[in-house]
């Protein structure tokens, strides 16, 4: 049998709150688009670095370089706001809410994740950070133009939603039939001290 690997990713998470505002902002939007996986209210979370595949022996030089970057980032307040699709509304893959306030200071967290977690093995990522929720993702390319404009107009009044982010938090996804589980590992502090790290059971 091969090594054990985990699939992971870094995020920080947002507020109950924001998560309550989007669900319901796009409950009616839902069923617009045949063929779109919208992502579960309770999995919204703003990914600062994707890792994938990993495996479990190199777990725990993994957390050290994730709680180094995060050590390095003071805490900062952020706030949602605006929508667009990737690569474009015409073609669009994937539907996301994007940074009002707080994406220079979570592009500079995601950098430092990136150098950090190169010496743990994780390859880099060469396209530019962008911060941004996922909402849905398409089977195939759809135009949504029409979507975001209705969506636009329900997210009126999220960018005067702000929160702070004091963590960054290590992920586990677990693949299912009714989607994937996104269980946390580590969270770690920013600007925290060395041992300033909430670990759990993210089996």
């Amino acid at each position: 049998m091969g090594a054990e690997r985990w699939r992971l990713f870094v995020a920080l998470d947002i507020p109950e709150q924001v998560r309550d505002f989007i669900r319901d902002a796009t409950s009616e939007l839902r069923g617009e688009i045949a063929g779109a996986r919208w992502v579960s209210p309770r999995n919204l979370h703003l990914t600062l670095k994707f890792i994938g595949e990993f495996e479990v022996s190199g777990m725990e030089r993994l957390e050290r370089e994730v709680l180094a970057a995060a050590r390095g980032s003071a805490p900062f307040t952020a706030a949602l706001g605006g929508c667009g699709a990737f690569p474009g509304a015409g073609r669009a893959r994937v539907i996301w809410v994007g940074m009002r306030q707080g994406e220079k200071e979570a592009s500079t967290l995601a950098r430092r994740l990136e150098s950090r977690l190169e010496k743990a093995g994780v390859k880099r990522e060469e396209r530019p950070f962008r911060g941004h929720l996922t909402l849905a993702r398409m089977r195939h390319p759809v135009d949504c133009a029409a979507l975001l404009d209705a969506l636009g107009d329900r997210l009126a009044g999220l960018e005067e939603m702000s929160f702070p982010v004091d963590e960054a938090t290590l992920y586990r996804s677990i693949l299912g039939p009714q989607g994937p589980d996104y269980r946390p590992l580590l969270r770690a502090a920013l600007g925290g001290k060395e041992d300033d790290a909430d670990r759990m059971d993210g089996r």
